[in-house]
């Protein structure tokens, strides 16, 4: 790991309920500058052979297990983002945050642990994902083409 560094949102307090305005759910970065070694941390923190995760692209998003538990998960650390520098893209950063915002809006907006939306939100969500990484990385490359963002 080359860098790590830490990112928050406090989503819930956007919302007409604002029931979990005061939860705080921080992320953790980690950069890597070896694919290896991404892959080996990521199968280290979910507790599997390194072997057994095949090839990694350009990042992965692990669910920890400090702070995750029902009814209410602690507001400590829940999400770690693991990043390869070969690879920091718009559609690749916005892919890995797309699976952190799906368990923090599970966390903090599902009626119940048992919910059928559990599933997704918390584990098969590649579809959704790849979806906003490609339209976020679209928006972002016209933006730049048309002169609205400048480097």
């Amino acid at each position: 790991m080359i860098d790590h560094f830490r990112v928050a949102t406090r989503a819930a307090e956007y919302t007409r309920e604002a029931q979990t305005a005061s939860i705080r759910r921080t992320v953790y970065v980690h950069i890597y500058d070896d694919q290896t070694e991404l892959r080996n941390a990521h199968a280290r923190a979910r507790g599997k052979d390194p072997e057994s995760m095949g090839e990694v692209a350009g990042g992965m998003a692990t669910q920890t297990t400090h702070g995750f538990h029902w009814p209410r998960p602690d507001p400590g650390p829940v999400l770690v983002i693991r990043l390869w520098t070969g690879q920091l893209t718009t559609r690749t950063i916005a892919h890995e945050a797309t699976h952190a915002a799906a368990v923090i809006f599970f966390l903090d907006h599902m009626a119940g642990w048992d919910s059928r939306a559990r599933r997704v939100l918390l584990g098969d969500n590649e579809a959704l994902c790849y979806a906003v990484g490609d339209i976020t990385a679209d928006i972002i490359q016209q933006l730049y083409k048309r002169g609205h963002i400048r480097n």
